[in-house]
C-alpha cells in the first residue's frame, strides 16, 4: 500500500488569513492591560510580532506598496538600536558627544575595569527599546501588504475597540473610586481612562478613531449616483435614499462617532479635545462635498453638513477652556527646555534608544520644583532626537515627505469607493496624532503606537488591482449594449428575399358590403 508522504505547504490564502487573525488578536489585546505599557503585555505583543515577521519574510508585499525610501527608513529605524549596542574602546567612547561626564564617573566606580563599552549609555534600556519598536513596525508592514478588504475589516475592528473604550470611559467618569469599572486605577479619580493608566492615552486612541468614524459616516449617508444621473435626480428622489439600508449603517456610524466624541470629552484631556476639534475641521473640509461618494443632497446637503460640524466645534470650544484641565501646567515647558539641552549635548549620535529616563534629571533645572515622576519628555519627537540624534531627524524628514506625497495619490477626483474614504480618514488621524505628539508621548505607549501604525498603513495602502477596491458607493448598473446593424461586405452574396403569396380567403375585405 502506497502512502503519500509529500509535505503539504500552506497556501497563500491560508497564510494571509493567519496574518489577518494574528493582527486582529494583537489589536484586541494591545489596550487591555494599561495600553500594554507593562513588561508582560508588551512581551506578548513582541512575541506576536515575531509571527508577523515570519509572514513578512514569506510574503513581502510591502515592497510593491511602499517607495524604496520608506522601506530603507523603516529598516534603519529597526536596526538603529542594534547599531547603538556595538561595543567600542573606552577611549573612543569617552570622546563621543555627551559621554565625557559619564566616563569620568565610571572611573570612580569600584569593580573590574572593562576595555570596551556600547555606544549607548544604558545598554539594557536600548535592548528593551529595540524590542518595543518591533510590534508597530511589523503591524505596519503586514497591514500594508494585505488586500483592501482585509484592511478595511481591521479598520472596523479598530472602530469597535475604540467605541468600547469610549463607553467604558463614560461609565468611569464620576464613578466611585472602588468601582469595578475603574479597574483598580488609583490615579484617575473622576476621569475617563478606559483600560489605559492615563486619560491622555485614551484621548489619543479616541482622537485617532474619530476621523475614521466620520469618514465611514460620510461614505454611507445616502448612496452615490453617477455624476451624469445626479443632475437629473429630483429632491424627492434624493430624499428617498433615506429609506435605504445605507441609512441604518449610517446611523450606526453616527452613533459610534458621537460615542467617540463624548468619551474623548470626558477624558478631560485639553490636547485631546483640541485634536478632536482639529480632526472635525479637517473632516468638514474633506467630506462635506462627498456625502455618499457624490453629494446626493446637493448644495443644501453640503451646507447642512458643514453647519453641523461647525456647531460641534463651537460647542467644544467652551469645554476646552473650562472643563478640561492639565495637571502638568507650565511644567511641560521646563521639561522641553531640559530635553533640548540634553539633545544638544548628545547630538549628533544621541544618548541611545530608551535612555531618556536615565539621563533626563541631570538636565532638569533644580530650582524648578515638580512633585511627580518625569520619565518622558512629553514630546515624542524631542525624546527621539535626544536618544537617536541626527539619524532620527533624517527619518522624520523621510516619513514627513512620504506622508505628504501620499496625499497626491489618495486625493482623487471622481467618485470614491468606501475604502478611499477610509484612507482619507486614516490620513487625517495620522496628522492629528502627529500634532498631538508635540506635547505628549502617545506614540511611546505600545497600544497607541500599534493603532497609529495600522492607520498609517491604511493611508499608505495602494490596492493591488481594481477588484481589490471595496464596492463603490455608486450603484452598479448593467451595461447596455447597442445592437449594431449587420453590414454586408461587397463581395458577400445577398440572399434573395423569399416571395410570399396571400391566400385567396384573406384577400376578401370582411368589412366591405
Amino acid at each position: 500500500m502506497l502512502v503519500d508522504t509529500a509535505v503539504r505547504y500552506p497556501s497563500n490564502f491560508e497564510v494571509d488569513a493567519a496574518a489577518f487573525y494574528l493582527l486582529a488578536a494583537m489589536l484586541i489585546f494591545a489596550p487591555l492591560i494599561w495600553g500594554a505599557n507593562l513588561p508582560l503585555p508588551l512581551l506578548i505583543l513582541e512575541l506576536s510580532s515575531v509571527g508577523l515577521l515570519l509572514y513578512v519574510a514569506h510574503k513581502p508585499g510591502f515592497r510593491s506598496q511602499l517607495p524604496l525610501s520608506l522601506q530603507l527608513a523603516l529598516l534603519v529605524l529597526l536596526l538603529l538600536p542594534l547599531a547603538q549596542l556595538i561595543p567600542i574602546p573606552n577611549g573612543l567612547w569617552s570622546l563621543l558627544p555627551g559621554r565625557g561626564y559619564y566616563a569620568q564617573a565610571l572611573q570612580e566606580v569600584p569593580g573590574p575595569a572593562t576595555t570596551t563599552r556600547p555606544i549607548t549609555l544604558v545598554p539594557w534600556a536600548t535592548e528593551r527599546a529595540g524590542l518595543a519598536i518591533l510590534p508597530p513596525i511589523m503591524v505596519f508592514l503586514v497591514t500594508v501588504s494585505l488586500s483592501s478588504q482585509h484592511l478595511q475589516r481591521l479598520i472596523y475592528l479598530f472602530l469597535g475597540i475604540a467605541t468600547f473604550q469610549a463607553i467604558l470611559g463614560l461609565i468611569q467618569y464620576g464613578d466611585v473610586p472602588d468601582s469595578l469599572f475603574r479597574l483598580g486605577n488609583p490615579y484617575m479619580d473622576g476621569n475617563a481612562f478606559g483600560t489605559y493608566i492615563n486619560r491622555n492615552h485614551l484621548a489619543g486612541l479616541l482622537e485617532m478613531a474619530l476621523p475614521v468614524g466620520l469618514a465611514l459616516l460620510t461614505a454611507t449617508v445616502g448612496h452615490a449616483p453617477r455624476p451624469a444621473d445626479h443632475a437629473r435626480r429630483g429632491l424627492r428622489q434624493r430624499l428617498a435614499t433615506l429609506t435605504t439600508l445605507r441609512v441604518n449603517v449610517a446611523f450606526v456610524y453616527g452613533t459610534i462617532s458621537i460615542a467617540l466624541l463624548l468619551g474623548l470629552t470626558f477624558t478631560r484631556s485639553r490636547m485631546g479635545i483640541a485634536m478632536a476639534m482639529l480632526g472635525i475641521l479637517l473632516c468638514i473640509l474633506a467630506f462635506t462635498r462627498r456625502l455618499g461618494g457624490w453629494n446626493v443632497y446637493g448644495l443644501a446637503g453640503t451646507v447642512t453638513a458643514a453647519g453641523i460640524g461647525l456647531a460641534t466645534l463651537i460647542g467644544l470650544a467652551p469645554i476646552l477652556t473650562r472643563f478640561a484641565d492639565d495637571p502638568l501646567g507650565d511644567a511641560r515647558w521646563s521639561i522641553a527646555s531640559a530635553a533640548l539641552h540634553a539633545a544638544g549635548e548628545f547630538f549628533p549620535l544621541g544618548s541611545g534608544n530608551g535612555t531618556f529616563t536615565q539621563i533626563f534629571w541631570r538636565f532638569y533645572p533644580p530650582q524648578i520644583q515638580f512633585d511627580g515622576i518625569i520619565d518622558r519628555a512629553h514630546n515624542d519627537y524631542l525624546e527621539w532626537i535626544v536618544e537617536g540624534g541626527i539619524v532620527i531627524l533624517g527619518l522624520l524628514a523621510i516619513f514627513l515627505f512620504g506622508y505628504v506625497r501620499q496625499w497626491s495619490k489618495v486625493w482623487q477626483r471622481g467618485s470614491w469607493p468606501t475604502f478611499r474614504f477610509v484612507q482619507v480618514g486614516a490620513g487625517i488621524s495620522v496628522l492629528v496624532m502627529s500634532v498631538h505628539s508635540f506635547v505628549d508621548f502617545n506614540l511611546h505607549i505600545p497600544a497607541n503606537a500599534i493603532f497609529f501604525a495600522l492607520l498609517a498603513a491604511a493611508f499608505m495602502h495602494t490596492p493591488l488591482s481594481e477588484p481589490d477596491e471595496q464596492q463603490s458607493n455608486e450603484p452598479q448598473r448593467p451595461r447596455r449594449h447597442k445592437k449594431r446593424p449587420h453590414r454586408h461586405r461587397l463581395d458577400e452574396p445577398m440572399h434573395e428575399a423569399r416571395s410570399r403569396t396571400i391566400p385567396s380567403e384573406n384577400q376578401i375585405n370582411p368589412f366591405s358590403e
